[in-house]
């Protein structure tokens, strides 16, 4: 589900496929957000360029436009990200903010892992870990954000 205001992308959520609507959306904007959706599903998009408005504190939105520009495949930690946005100790707030972010997908929290490589707070067969286990299954090796300079490789994901 992707809600929208005037300008941007305000919300989406998995919802079960029962409520999912199969209509192609009349709105330009949602109708984009749905092609590059089915985009990432078919490995054709590397990283979602929509138009996001995040309503949360200073702090949880510097996070979130942090994770949301990290690509297919790039998989980083707590602490990379907390490091990336200059707030070095500040790993158990970006584990908030992401288990906060109104904005699923777009904002990737399942690329946002624990320091030791591990998925951390997702229970087998949760979305989270599915889409991990989605994007490693597409890609030779896991990409690296140099700018947040993640330790985790695709084998301490834990993940065949």
């Amino acid at each position: 589900m992707i809600v929208r205001n005037d300008r941007a992308i305000v919300g989406s959520s998995f919802v079960p496929r029962r409520r999912a609507s199969e209509s192609k959306p009349a709105d330009a904007l949602l109708a984009e957000a749905v092609a590059q959706v089915r985009a990432y599903f078919a490995g054709q998009l590397r990283r979602f360029d929509l138009p996001l408005a995040f309503n949360g504190t200073a702090f949880q939105i510097d996070v979130w436009n942090a994770v949301a520009s990290l690509s297919f495949g790039e998989f980083v930690s707590y602490a990379d990200v907390a490091r990336a946005i200059g707030k070095p100790l500040a790993h158990r707030g970006v584990a908030a903010a992401m288990a906060a972010t109104p904005i699923d997908l777009f904002v990737p929290a399942h690329r946002v892992i624990g320091a030791d490589g591990r998925v951390k707070g997702a229970v087998p067969r949760s979305v989270r870990l599915r889409l991990v286990e989605f994007e490693l299954a597409r890609c030779a090796r896991p990409a690296r954000v140099p700018r947040f300079q993640s330790s985790a490789r695709r084998s301490a994901l834990g993940v065949k």
